[in-house]
């Protein structure tokens, strides 16, 4: 019994970490799943000779369609904002590249003595 349970607890760890490193994909994948869901109830639903669920399978997919258009239109302008967030970036750097070149090499020179002390420790 506690070895279920201690089994289950580092699944949900486990989940949690993916959760925590990756929380735009794992969100962008659920909401595939949800979308896949619809689809299918509405699919499903299809069949019912029912005046008030045909109604309703009709506001379903015109809530899928609309869902369907934002998540397209929020990526388009994620990618844009992210394009816009590069060229920004590389403008500073060309503003002012021996700051750049000092902050890489100082960045250099920290990894390098975390990892010769690291080195020391084992």
């Amino acid at each position: 019994m506690f070895a279920r349970a201690d089994r289950h607890r580092a699944e949900a760890r486990r989940a949690a970490q993916i959760l925590n490193r990756y929380p735009a994909q794992v969100a962008n994948e659920e909401l595939k799943i949800l979308i896949t869901t619809v689809e299918d109830l509405i699919r499903g639903l299809a069949l019912t000779a029912d005046p008030e669920i045909a109604r309703l399978r009709v506001h379903a997919q015109a809530a899928l369609v609309r869902a369907k258009g934002a998540m397209a239109e929020g990526g388009a302008r994620l990618q844009e904002h992210a394009g816009e967030f590069a060229k920004r970036g590389a403008a500073r750097v060309r503003e002012h590249p021996w700051a750049w070149v000092g902050l890489t090499a100082l960045c250099g020179l920290a990894i390098g003595l975390w990892a010769s002390s690291r080195g020391d420790e084992g």
